[in-house]
Order: structure tokens, then C-alpha cells, then sequence
């Protein structure tokens, strides 16, 4: 049966000098309360590089102008899967930030942005929706076909998209950044409620 995750996409930005350990790129890592260390910190790559904070200081400090950021964006948002070798990702100037839009528009059966170039695209027959890897009209002529799901069982996979992007702030990444500073981990899982709503 098909399923939603919660992604962040292409965290190639410099490493940040606090960790230590050597980091592998993925175009994608999914985030649940099963993410590892790995994940962990690819992700906050991402949230510092592509929020433009400073990564060669202090552990200390990086986090100390994270936190007096009013949001923050995170390329992602959720992926669409046929299975683990057929999925349809967020595409350009898609953000995590955005999971409760896309799950309200979803609800509503709208089409939720979901980024451009390509230009991934839902629509509604009845109970069934259609997540399309580009524009439907592209996808039809260049013989495409869109992820089928039942709408109810959307809506439910997406609830459960949000409840593993919880899961994964306060269990995985509380824990990484607890292990060097406690008050840290408490203050960015709090603001993290903020930015992503919830």
C-alpha cells in the first residue's frame, strides 16, 4: 500500500566544525524516531547551511543564532511512495516547514505546493487521489503514471508523516543535541514546535 514520509532534500552545505564524525550525503534522508546519528546530522547541515547561520564556531554559538531566528526554512517536505524503489519527491523550493499546508490542502483535496521544475501535482477522482511526478498533462503525454492512493488512507499516512517529523525532533535530534548541551536540546525542541507549527 502506498505511504508518505517526512524528507529534507540536499543538505550539501559545509560542515559544521562540532561534528565530528564523518558525514555521507544522501539526496534525501527520511525522519522518523528510527533516524539515526547519521541523520541527525545531516539534518542539522541542512538547517544551518540552508538558513545561512555561521558553522565555524562554537557549538554554543551556532545554536545560540539558530535559535533567535523567527522561522526557518528546510528544503523537503514529504515524499510519496509506491514502494521503496518508486516514490515522488518534493522538488525545488519545497520546504519541511510547509508539511502542515500540504496535509490541510490534501484534506481539502487541493494540490499543495509541492515545488517546481519538476512540478509534482495531485488530483481527486472521487475517493482516489493522484500524485503526479510533474504537471499531469506533462506526465500523460510523456506516458507517466501518478502513485494511487485512497484519499482517506492519505489523510491517515499524512497524520502519521507529522506524528514521525514529532517523533524525530523530539527523540533523535533532542537526543544529539542533548548528549553535548541539555539546555540547548530543550530550547531547540521547543522552538521547533514553533517553526513547524505544531
Amino acid at each position: 500500500m502506498p505511504y508518505t514520509k517526512p524528507v529534507v532534500m540536499d543538505p550539501y552545505y559545509d560542515q559544521p566544525e562540532w561534528i565530528t564524525s564523518e558525514v555521507i550525503r544522501r539526496e534525501f534522508i527520511c525522519l522518523s524516531s528510527e533516524s539515526n546519528d547519521h541523520d541527525v546530522e545531516l539534518f542539522l547541515i541542512l538547517l544551518f547551511g540552508f538558513n545561512h547561520i555561521p558553522v565555524n564556531q562554537s557549538f554554543q554559538k551556532s545554536f545560540s543564532e539558530l535559535l533567535k531566528q523567527e522561522e526557518v526554512a528546510l528544503s523537503g517536505g514529504i515524499a510519496f511512495f509506491q514502494d521503496e524503489q518508486s516514490l515522488i519527491l518534493p522538488s525545488c523550493c519545497c520546504g519541511l516547514e510547509q508539511v502542515s499546508d500540504i496535509l490541510l490542502s490534501i484534506t481539502d483535496k487541493q494540490s499543495p505546493w509541492l515545488g517546481h521544475d519538476p512540478f509534482p501535482s495531485i488530483t481527486y477522482e472521487g475517493d482516489k487521489a493522484f500524485i503526479w511526478p510533474d504537471d499531469p498533462e506533462a506526465c500523460v503525454s510523456k506516458g507517466y503514471l501518478p502513485i494511487e492512493y485512497d484519499h482517506k488512507e492519505l489523510v491517515t499516512s499524512l497524520d502519521k508523516s507529522v506524528e514521525h517529523l514529532h517523533d524525530f525532533i523530539d527523540g533523535p535530534l533532542h537526543r544529539w543535541i542533548g548528549k553535548r548541551d541539555n539546555k540547548i536540546a530543550d530550547s531547540v525542541r521547543e522552538q521547533m514546535k514553533r517553526w513547524f507549527e505544531y
